[in-house]
């Protein structure tokens, strides 16, 4: 003996949830039935737009006002409109169990393609990208202040005698550096010191270091240098910047 068809059952559609009604039953008691599934179903359908088939059934104004309430106030449900008719074999459910959800997941549901990411811009050559932060410095340091910072440092001003500056990342004065710096304090090697003059008491990159040059070595150009490691040793290079553009002009 087959099973009677159930008063409300539920279809995943790709336009939301589909309810289906048994339109031979008394309405009071599919409503009462439909409101007992979707008070267990209750958090499931989060975020669905539900359509109501009625199949056959004439609804009155009120029935259609008593639906419309009940799923409504079910949290995340929003009733977008009924529909009736002749239903297909497919719609014709019966002999389901008891409870019993028929619901497409949103992974079997056809996806529409995702639109192809835009093209991240390109670096300047040579170069790399960081996910260090970086500190602005917008002032002088003077002789007994320190700066220990795990990123990027960037002095806007002077580095004086006696002043030292420790970080993990580089380290770019726009002023002179005359204190003592230690760029790439994690062990990064690649890491460089930058500054308009550099002149550093102490310089050391990663676990490689140097002195600063006896007075016959002090450079006396007008050029912004970078620090940079060579082959195990701390070299000086010639900025690619060009001092007429630099950022830093000084007053004679």
């Amino acid at each position: 003996m087959a099973k009677e068809k159930e008063e409300a059952v539920f279809k995943g559609t790709r336009d939301g949830l589909l309810i289906i009604l048994d339109d031979r039953r008394e309405f009071r008691s599919v409503l009462d039935k439909l409101k007992a599934k979707l008070e267990a179903a209750r958090g499931f359908f989060q975020g669905a737009q539900v359509i109501v088939d009625v199949g056959g059934r004439r609804l009155s104004g009120k029935q259609k006002k008593a639906l419309e309430k009940l799923i409504n106030s079910q949290a995340g449900l929003k009733l977008k409109g009924f529909s009736s008719g002749e239903r297909t074999a497919a719609d014709q459910v019966s002999g389901e169990e008891e409870g019993r959800v028929d619901v497409t997941t949103a992974a079997e549901q056809p996806q529409e393609p995702a639109p192809a990411p835009e093209a991240p811009l390109s670096p300047w050559p040579h170069s790399k990208l960081s996910s260090l932060p970086t500190l602005f410095l917008t002032r002088n340091l003077r002789c007994g202040q320190r700066v220990n910072f795990a990123g990027h440092v960037l002095v806007l001003g002077d580095v004086n005698p006696g002043s030292e500056i420790v970080a993990e990342g580089n380290v770019t004065v726009l002023g002179t550096l005359r204190g003592l710096v230690h760029a790439g304090a994690a062990g990064d090697q690649e890491a460089f010191v930058a500054a308009y003059r550099l002149e550093p008491s102490q310089l050391r990159i990663g676990g490689v270091f140097t002195r600063a040059p006896d007075e016959d070595g002090l450079r006396t150009g007008r050029e912004p240098e970078v620090a940079r490691v060579r082959d195990g040793n701390v070299v000086i290079e010639k900025s690619a910047v060009n001092p007429a553009l630099s950022l830093v002009h000084r007053a004679e």
